[in-house]
């Protein structure tokens, strides 16, 4: 099955969602996502556009989030070759700004599709430093 782009989806929109809410990649999951696009469509259009601002949104949090990381490494030496060592700078502990609006987002975004059984439950909870991750499904029978 492939994105209906006949409505407000673009094409890509299927991986974005993907990627945002981390799921991991494969046939069954990107036929999940596109059948929970199509529905989500189908219920309200409107809703389609306010996941496609949050999906704008995360990657823009995503960006700053790369450039902070990169210039958290920029200007600095390696002075002790044979001992690492970890030191906590400016007390800072825990996600930065942009990690906690990319997790901020990626609990919108699941509100959005919650109601798709196929991609299991993201536990807020879960891997990643509470961070959403990908759960279980539960088998449905017919």
């Amino acid at each position: 099955m492939a994105l209906d782009v006949t409505g407000h989806w673009e094409a890509g929109d299927d991986l974005r969602v993907i990627e945002a809410l981390l799921l991991p990649f494969g046939t069954y999951v990107l036929d999940c996502v596109q059948n929970c696009m199509h529905q989500l469509e189908a219920m309200s259009p409107e809703a389609v556009l306010r996941v496609k601002e949050l999906l704008n949104e995360y990657e823009a949090a995503d960006d700053v989030d790369t450039g902070q990381n990169t210039g958290d490494a920029e200007g600095k030496v390696l002075v002790k070759a044979d001992v690492l060592e970890w030191e906590v700078v400016g007390g800072k502990t825990g996600m930065t700004g942009p990690q906690k609006e990319m997790a901020k987002i990626r609990y919108e975004l699941w509100n959005y599709f919650a109601f798709c059984s196929c991609l299991g439950s993201l536990n807020p909870n879960g891997p990643g430093n509470g961070m959403y991750g990908y759960g279980t499904t539960r088998l449905i029978r017919s």
